[in-house]
């Protein structure tokens, strides 16, 4: 029998992941024990998913007052991807800068799904768009040409 505190926690990485069967390998216990520890207590579910609501709205909330850092941030990554595609050495990783612009990205479209429920044609086609050009100078080998 589990303590209380052990079965909270429990629910509580099962709200996080919402994954019944990885939160059992991780206590070692098996997957109706964890589907009975989040049926049994409700409140505690309502509660943590309310508290979950809360901080991703937080965190949205932020992201929203960050737009111009985020916006310099982007022009300065995409200057270096440009700058390195233009004068590539064997000390260039382009992958790195434009992986870094694609998580950028990747995190930009998430909140403007969360905030819109699905992101619109045009964002989607601005991302499409962005993508193509970035696959286009991470293709650029060290000797300058495309690969």
């Amino acid at each position: 029998m589990a303590s209380d505190k052990k079965r909270k926690q429990i629910v509580a990485d099962y709200i996080e992941c919402n994954n019944y069967s990885e939160v059992a390998r991780k206590y070692n216990v098996s997957v109706d024990t964890v589907r009975r520890y989040v049926r049994e207590d409700k409140d505690f579910v309502n509660n943590l998913m309310q508290k979950k609501e809360e901080n991703t709205q937080s965190t949205i909330e932020y992201m929203q007052t960050q737009h111009e850092t985020k916006k310099r941030i982007l022009d300065k990554i995409l200057t270096a991807i440009e700058t390195k595609a233009e004068d590539i050495d064997m000390f260039t990783n382009i992958k790195d800068l434009a992986t870094a612009y694609g998580i950028i990205l990747d995190k930009e479209l998430k909140v403007l799904e969360l905030q819109r429920g699905s992101a619109n044609k045009d964002d989607l086609q601005k991302v499409e768009e962005l993508l193509g050009k970035l696959e286009k100078e991470a293709k650029v080998d060290i000797n300058g040409t495309n690969t």
